[in-house]
């Protein structure tokens, strides 16, 4: 006869009985904090851990910052979008604030303005292909 198993988990030096669900979906959870810390560790260099490796620091700090060419193409993106945008009607121009600049869902967009999730969807991709058109001038 098998003794049935009891599950617990220590929280607070006590221990609860859980569940065994409970029980696995906590320590697969814990598992995976401890391989993304890891995962961390690895790809994360300290000062002492470049000097003794031999990379040069101003080689890593210059890899994570902006050059000026893409600090310039991402002005002169931003810039035409905003005429882009500027070319769309108020109405088109609230659906794509509302959508890309609030973070509103489409759902959400449609039930504030009282109209279907499919009109706002097809009504966002008519918009896009306009701004699209706009910005291959």
């Amino acid at each position: 006869m098998q003794e049935e198993k009891i599950y617990t988990l220590l929280i607070n030096k006590k221990r609860i009985p859980v569940t065994e669900e409970v029980y696995k979906a906590y320590y697969q959870n814990k598992e995976r904090e401890i391989y993304l810390d890891k995962l961390s560790e690895r790809n994360n260099l300290s000062y002492e851990e470049c000097e003794e490796k031999g990379i040069q620091i101003d080689y890593l700090l210059s890899q994570t910052q902006e050059s000026a060419e893409d600090k310039l193409i991402k002005a002169e993106m931003l810039s035409r979008l905003t005429v882009a945008i500027e070319m769309l009607t108020e109405q088109e121009r609230l659906l794509i604030y509302s959508l890309f600049f609030k973070g509103k869902s489409e759902n959400q967009l449609a039930k504030s303005i009282g109209i279907t999730k499919q009109a706002v969807s097809k009504q966002k991709y008519r918009i896009l292909q306009k701004l699209k058109k706009f910005l291959e001038i």
